[in-house]
């Protein structure tokens, strides 16, 4: 009779497979948010980009969002390696997951709105000094310095995707544990890639790189244009710079 903790790691695998399925359909939102910057407002400052530099600046900037979720992820793995050696999974935990990803994904939206109209002014994002200073005064005149279609039309699609996060957060369903009973013994092996694999590609999506240091500013300079390195990175990733 195989023991309850396999029934159980299988579950946490198939609770992080979905928690980091959203994640990468938020790190895709995450590059909708820069495809909006780069229409509303980069494409006039980096005229002189070729096509090159700005697919390469997008590529930088798809590594910038993974590694956000990278380390969003790193508690949730621990907590649901927790659940799988204690083989406890109530349902707030899973409520809680949902709370936390709703919490995260509005945090990203917000300044990634308000990072915008910075940008669309100084061509430039937000750092730790900017957001410490900020006042709703100063996006609104950043917003009356611009053309009333392009706040319009961000503010519109800054709406859509968060609702689209929102809903995804609230349609997950994780199903039970014991669901994952079956007379299918675990190996040794089995365990280990269970436990081990799901810790590596974490631990790369926050460094961003497989290269001895981790994603850095200098991995967003792909160009002579500030404007479009800046592009690359992302609100949340600069908020601490």
């Amino acid at each position: 009779m195989p023991s309850r903790f396999i029934f159980s790691l299988r579950f946490s695998s198939k609770v992080m497979v979905k928690l980091a399925k959203l994640s990468l359909a938020m790190v895709l939102f995450m590059s909708l948010f820069r495809l909006n910057l780069f229409f509303l407002s980069a494409f006039a400052k980096v005229e002189q980009a070729t096509l090159l530099e700005i697919v390469q600046s997008f590529v930088a900037g798809f590594r910038f969002d993974i590694l956000i979720f990278g380390f969003l992820l790193l508690p949730i793995y621990f907590i649901l390696m927790i659940q799988a050696i204690s083989e406890k999974w109530p349902n707030w935990i899973f409520v809680l997951y949902k709370i936390y990803f709703a919490i995260i994904w509005f945090i990203i939206c917000v300044m990634s709105f308000v990072d915008f109209f910075t940008y669309a002014h100084h061509g430039r994002r937000m750092r730790f000094a900017e957001y410490f200073n900020w006042t709703p005064d100063l996006t609104w005149e950043q917003m009356h310095a611009l053309q009333t279609n392009q706040v319009i039309f961000f503010t519109v699609s800054t709406v859509i995707l968060f609702s689209l996060g929102y809903m995804m957060i609230r349609g997950m369903q994780f199903g039970q544990w014991k669901d994952e009973y079956s007379p299918q013994k675990g190996s040794y092996g089995e365990m280990a890639l269970r436990i081990v694999l799901p810790l590596l590609l974490i631990v790369l999506a926050a460094r961003g790189t497989v290269e001895p240091h981790h994603l850095a500013l200098e991995h967003s300079q792909v160009s002579s244009i500030p404007a479009l390195n800046e592009m690359a990175l992302n609100a949340v990733w600069c908020f601490d710079k």
